[in-house]
C-alpha cells in the first residue's frame, strides 16, 4: 500500500519539515538505562506494555522487560534536517509527489 493511502498530506509535510516529531518504530535510536546501572543504545524495534525490543549495533535483537528499565531516551531519527537541503518549493513539490504514491 502506498504512502498516500496511509498518511495525509499534513503528515507527509510534517515528516519532511520536522523529521524528529514522530519517529516510526525501527528508525529511532534510543538509549536505555537499567536499574542495575547498565546502559544500552540501539534502534527501537518494538514497544509493548511489558517489554521493548532493541536492535543493537551488532545487529542482534534483544528484548528487555520494562520493569528493568530505569529510564529511556526519546527515539531520535537519523534523517538529516531537510530545511538545510531543500527549498520551500522543493518541499512543496516533494509532498505533492508523495501524495500521488497510492
Amino acid at each position: 500500500e502506498g504512502i498516500a493511502k496511509r498518511h495525509s498530506r499534513e503528515y507527509l509535510l510534517q515528516s519532511i519539515v520536522d523529521p524528529q516529531a514522530e519517529i516510526t518504530l525501527g528508525y529511532g535510536i534510543v538509549t536505555v538505562q537499567f536499574a542495575d546501572g547498565r546502559t544500552v543504545s540501539g534502534t527501537l524495534i518494538s514497544k509493548r506494555e511489558n517489554s521493548i525490543t532493541v536492535k543493537l549495533p551488532d545487529n542482534s535483537l534483544e528484548s528487555f522487560a520494562t520493569s528493568e528499565i530505569q529510564s529511556q531516551s526519546k527515539p531520535v531519527g537519523t534523517m538529516p534536517d531537510p530545511k538545510t537541503i531543500l527549498t520551500l518549493r522543493q518541499v512543496r513539490d516533494l509532498v505533492a509527489y508523495l501524495a500521488t504514491m497510492n
